[in-house]
């Protein structure tokens, strides 16, 4: 069975989200007519189905005969013949910002070689390919050096003038001083870039949080370990609380148990990878009601399934 995601042929349909400025336009009708269109709430699937979008919003969904005779009669009409339909994905860990050459120093070489503005079109391309994998919404945890060029982004596809996903972006993230991306500069380039928000110490830590929300951010990235544990439990804490004043979430990269645990203390809202997590840890996650972002991979599927069935 062929399977186009719905955000594909919303792509097509719509030529990228107004790629260049046009005066408004009234609404529309369009009736997209397919074989099956996966219901995601019944977890089934609509056979002989048709979607009513007008202008840019879906309308109604349901058994196509119905649709056409809800739709208005000059409604364009779109059939996919045999191809399956299903909503547009979410992915909840992007780097759009971070297109890597390749190498063990592409890193270093990507923060000294390629400016901000160079890096914001590398990310609008990305964003495209991305919008046409399916995925209509991403949360872009950290831009990996780029300043603010994720806000950029976001905002120039809110405006279409750049096709891409929704983005839910974090800037800079933050992490503890000499503890992240890149290593192995000089110490004698002082002002060598960085890939995170260096912060060592509480203030320091509240300050980048305002700092970051206030060029943009919808979410706060922390770096709560690394090969070890970074940052303490008060410098996160103090994230997690500044943060939720704005009314922003607090993602964080932990892979230790105890990085995991210190990030869950402070109250973070989301744990990414998690991937040596024990059991200590996923409890301590499941009391407080933490989110588990990771690949799905078997040593953490069977923690989950042992901790759900505990």
């Amino acid at each position: 069975m062929r399977v186009r995601p719905l955000a594909l042929w919303l792509v097509l349909l719509f030529a990228g989200r107004g790629a260049q400025a046009q005066a408004p336009q009234p609404a529309s009708s369009i009736v997209v007519k397919s074989a099956k269109i996966l219901d995601v709430r019944q977890g089934s699937y609509l056979e002989n189905a048709a979607i009513w979008i007008e202008g840019d919003r879906i309308k109604e969904v349901g058994a196509a005969g119905d649709i056409l005779g809800h739709a208005p009669k000059n409604a364009r009409v779109i059939d996919l013949g045999q191809l399956t339909v299903v909503p547009g994905l979410i992915d909840c860990h992007t780097h759009l910002m971070s297109r890597m050459p390749g190498g063990p120093d592409s890193y270093t070489l990507t923060l000294a070689t390629k400016s901000q503005a160079f890096r914001a079109l590398e990310g609008a391309y990305n964003a495209r390919l991305t919008l046409r994998a399916g995925f209509t919404t991403v949360r872009d945890v950290e831009n990996e050096g780029s300043g603010y060029a994720d806000v950029a982004l976001r905002d120039a596809i809110e405006q279409g003038l750049a096709e891409g996903p929704r983005m839910q972006v974090a800037t800079r993230a933050i992490a503890a001083v000499g503890q992240y991306n890149p290593f192995g500069v000089s110490p004698d380039l002082r002002d060598f870039p960085t890939g995170a928000q260096m912060v060592s110490g509480v203030e320091e830590s509240r300050r980048a949080v305002r700092e970051q929300i206030g060029y943009g951010a919808d979410l706060i990235k922390v770096y709560a370990d690394w090969e070890h544990p970074t940052l303490t439990v008060e410098e996160i804490r103090v994230v997690v609380e500044e943060a939720h004043k704005q009314g922003r979430k607090v993602a964080a990269h932990a892979g230790t148990p105890e990085g995991i645990r210190n990030a869950v203390t402070a109250g973070v809202d989301s744990i990414e990878h998690g991937h040596e997590a024990d059991r200590q840890s996923l409890e301590l996650m499941k009391k407080q009601g933490t989110f588990l972002v990771c690949l799905a991979k078997t040593s953490y599927t069977c923690k989950m399934n042992d901790l759900a069935q505990s």
